[in-house]
Parts: C-alpha cells; sequence; structure tokens
C-alpha cells in the first residue's frame, strides 16, 4: 500500500483503525522510548471521563492559547478529517506535517495501532511545534489507555457514567477506578461535581499516589457552546485555569469564544447535530432539547454494535418521530438488526435519512441527528461534499 503521499497514508490508516483497539501501555512506552522519550518535554494534561472530555480539551486549549501559552490538543474520533485530531493553537495539523511525522514515527517501529500510531505523532508533532501545554484526551478508560505517559502536570476527570461495559467493567464504580489509572503522582487531579458518588473512590485514588484532589463546580460565566451541561464542562475547564494560576478574565474571553463542531451544533435553522453517543449523552442533550420550542420532532438515530442503544432510546425525548440509520464504520448496529418491536422507518444512508426527514418536516418542526459520532461525522462529510440535502 502507498504510505508515502498524504493520500496513501489515510488510506493505509484507515484500514488500520478497522482492526480495532488494544488495551495496555507496554507498547506505546516501547515506542516512546525509541524516540528518547518525547513526551518528557511537554507538560501534559490528561483528560478522563465519559462524557465532556473533547468538551473541556477545547476550552482548555483555547484557554491556554488566550493565557499566551503554545497548547498542543489531541482528541477522539475525529469527524471528517483524522487532521482533526491532532491540533496546534487551534488549528489541524497540515497534509505536509501529518505526512512527515506519519513517516517519522514509522521509522523506528510498525507493531502500533492506529490509536496508538497517532498518539505518537500527536507526540512528535507537539514536541516538532515546541508545543509547552499539550492536552490529551484519552480514547477509552485510563489506566491501559495509550494517552497514559509516565509523566504529565494534571490529571481532569470528566463526568463518569456507564459506556464501554464490555471492555471497562459492568458498573460506574469499576469504570471510575480504570480512569483513575491515569493520576499521576503528585500531581493536581481535577474532577466535577458531577461525580460525587464516586468521590470515595476517586478521593482513595488521588491519594494512593499523594495527588492533590480539586473539586469542580458549575459556572454561570457566558459561555459559546450551548447546553446545561457544558457549565459543568466549562466549570472544569475553570478550576483547572485557577490551578495552573491563568487570570479570571481571560478565562471568561475563552469561553464566550470556544469552537466544538458537532456539539449542540446547528447546520440548518432546523437541524440540530449532537455527539451524544451513550445513556448519559442522550440525557443531556434531552435535557436542553427541552428547553426549545418546536412543533413535531424528528429523531435521525444510529449507534455503535456496542452501545445500550434500548437504554439510549429510553432517554430520548417525549413524543417524536425516529428515523433509525447506520453509520459507514464497521462496528455499526446495522438497521437490519433493529427489532421490529421499535417503532420506527429504517434508512440506510444517513443522508438519505436527513433527506427524508427534511421533505415531512415543516419550519417549526426540528430534526435531531444523534446517537454516534460518526453519525456526525458522515452528515458532516456530506455537506463537505456538496451533497444536497433539500
Amino acid at each position: 500500500m502507498n504510505t508515502v503521499t498524504y493520500e496513501g497514508i489515510v488510506k493505509y490508516m484507515n484500514s488500520m483503525e478497522f482492526s480495532g483497539m488494544k488495551l495496555g501501555i507496554d507498547r506505546i512506552k516501547t515506542a516512546l522510548e525509541l524516540f528518547g522519550n518525547p513526551e518528557q518535554k511537554l507538560k501534559i494534561i490528561n483528560i478522563v471521563g465519559t462524557n465532556g472530555k473533547g468538551s473541556v480539551a477545547a476550552m482548555m486549549s483555547q484557554i491556554l492559547h488566550d493565557a499566551g501559552h503554545k497548547v498542543g490538543m489531541f482528541t477522539s474520533p475525529h469527524l471528517v478529517d483524522v487532521r482533526e485530531r491532532i491540533q496546534v493553537g487551534g488549528q489541524m495539523i497540515s497534509k505536509q506535517e501529518f505526512r512527515e511525522v506519519f513517516l517519522e514515527a514509522k521509522s523506528k517501529l510498525a507493531d502500533l495501532t492506529f490509536f496508538e500510531l497517532v498518539t505518537l505523532m500527536a507526540v512528535l508533532h507537539f514536541v516538532n511545534k515546541k508545543v509547552e501545554y499539550a492536552l490529551f484526551e484519552a480514547g477509552l478508560g485510563g489506566r491501559y489507555d495509550a494517552t497514559n505517559f509516565d509523566t504529565g502536570e494534571m490529571t481532569i476527570i470528566t463526568k463518569v457514567s456507564l459506556d464501554h461495559t464490555d471492555i471497562l467493567g459492568s458498573t460506574v464504580e469499576q469504570i471510575a477506578k480504570d480512569k483513575c489509572g491515569m493520576i499521576k503522582k503528585g500531581q493536581p487531579v481535577v474532577v466535577t461535581h458531577a461525580n460525587n458518588g464516586l468521590m470515595g473512590l476517586i478521593r482513595q485514588a488521588a491519594a494512593e499516589k499523594d495527588a492533590t484532589l480539586i473539586m469542580a463546580k458549575d459556572t454561570d460565566y457566558e459561555l459559546s457552546l450551548k447546553g446545561s451541561f457544558q457549565k459543568e464542562n466549562a466549570g472544569i475547564a475553570v478550576q483547572a485555569a485557577k490551578e495552573l494560576r491563568i487570570d479570571e478574565e481571560t478565562v471568561k474571553k475563552s469561553l464566550r469564544k470556544v469552537k466544538w463542531p458537532g456539539r449542540v451544533e446547528f447546520i440548518e435553522k432546523n437541524v440540530l447535530l449532537d455527539c451524544a453517543h451513550n445513556p448519559g449523552g442522550i440525557e443531556a442533550l434531552r435535557r436542553y432539547v427541552e428547553t426549545l420550542k418546536y412543533d413535531r420532532l424528528f429523531i435521525i438515530f444510529a449507534v455503535s454494535n456496542n452501545k445500550d442503544y434500548k437504554e439510549m432510546l429510553r432517554r430520548l425525548p417525549e413524543h417524536h418521530e425516529l428515523i433509525f440509520t447506520q453509520t459507514s464504520v464497521a462496528r455499526r448496529l446495522s438497521i437490519d438488526e433493529v427489532p421490529d418491536d421499535i417503532e420506527c422507518t429504517k434508512i440506510r444512508e444517513p443522508i438519505k435519512a436527513l433527506q427524508h426527514a427534511k421533505s415531512l418536516a415543516g419550519e417549526k418542526d426540528l430534526i435531531l441527528v444523534c446517537g454516534s459520532i460518526f453519525l456526525i461525522g458522515d452528515v458532516k462529510s456530506s455537506q463537505l461534499a456538496h451533497v444536497t440535502v433539500n
């Protein structure tokens, strides 16, 4: 396979992504050692949790940038372009830089998963760009995630709830314990008050690492990101910024201009996209939708095949017309697998599902697209490809 051109590299990496994720930090540790442990040159802030990680990362990136720091941000998954995962100063890595750092990463080793490779590429790129602070959103869990480096300045824990139960554990306590594996010795841990029922467990994990535990509360600052749940995420960012001695006025200004695509995003006047992809995320989205005024609600819904989609459906806003579709990724739930007792219209292609909803919806109706980050990516990809959805 061609791994010399940017396009060839992306095709190769896409084939890697379909092979799945292997938990464990031995491979990434070996890789970093081969490069002389470049991560030690960065002030790393790790972000773990079930929901809100990406939003908190985007907020922290804006705050640190506005405070005069050069900041890198690594998030996952991407919506449209794999380069979204690696950003410096709010700008995606360029195609040329992506190609160069891929070749650099592959020059010394081959046995890495997709996620491990992109994590390594992010570290190398951040060092190449002389980044000061590097924000790393965990891919899955904490203890055995590839972003769990030996070094770190701070760990942030967003709200923990049930997700990936087939891997992380069947209870919220088991999941929280795994995420606490990201805590670094002697470094501060900023945790949202929304984890109040888990604080005993988190406090014990922090104490075992001699880490200072800092509780974050919701903020009433003006936010650019919509949804009451963003007050919780912003509260975490405010507390983390305070710990980093960033002045309050800078924080306030930054939170008014943060952008994070696909999160409560209106792409048209009555078409709302959100990446909610687990029961907790759907619950938070429902609370936001209930604040809106509309006549009828059409919901375009798709999920990955490892999700508790029946519980997600139960938490959707009431009185809606459901259109079940499927994403383009291998681990999707096919519409052929949707039980007949679920009252819905089944349309295989997301863009056709959106076309169908738009044909039914009036000016005062709302179309909500949710259930999977990959679904939002498919819709936004179609937008960028200028596919008409009228």
